[in-house]
Parts: structure tokens; sequence; C-alpha cells
């Protein structure tokens, strides 16, 4: 059973070589091995899924705390009229 390091950088590894599609192609690797009869090596494909979804969740919780909207800028001169 790989380390959670190891399938942190295995997760890592895919989101390099494969973009936004290193779930799917993970998933048909786990599948093509579970065809083949070789569960434990499935089950560590579908951890380094899992991982996947966790190091994507990780990327969007960082741009949700960016404001939507610029911050309002006070006026450089006086509304009132002379």
């Amino acid at each position: 059973m790989p380390r959670p390091l190891e399938l942190r950088q295995a997760a890592q590894l895919m989101i390099r070589r494969h973009r936004i599609g290193a779930a799917v192609k993970a998933g048909f690797r786990a599948a093509t091995l579970m065809d083949s009869g070789d569960a434990g090596a499935a089950a560590i494909w579908i951890d380094i899924i899992t991982e996947i979804n966790r190091i994507r969740a990780e990327e969007r919780d960082a741009y949700v705390a960016l404001p939507l909207d610029p911050p309002a800028i006070a006026s450089e001169f006086d509304d009132r009229v002379a």
C-alpha cells in the first residue's frame, strides 16, 4: 500500500501530464486493472483519483477567498455642487 506522500506525488504527476483529463485517465487505468482481475492495483488507482480530486479542491478553495469585485475607491472630488 503506497504512503500518502506517494499517492500525492502520483496524483501531481498525473495532473502535470494529463491536465484536466487526469482523473479520467486514472479511471481508465483502474477499470482496466479491475477487468484483468488485479483489484489491489485498481484500488491504488482509485486512491490516486481521490488524491487528484483533493488537489483540485484545494486549488479551487485557494480562489474562493479572492474578491470578485475590485475595492471601491474614494472619489477625489467632493460630490457637492458649488
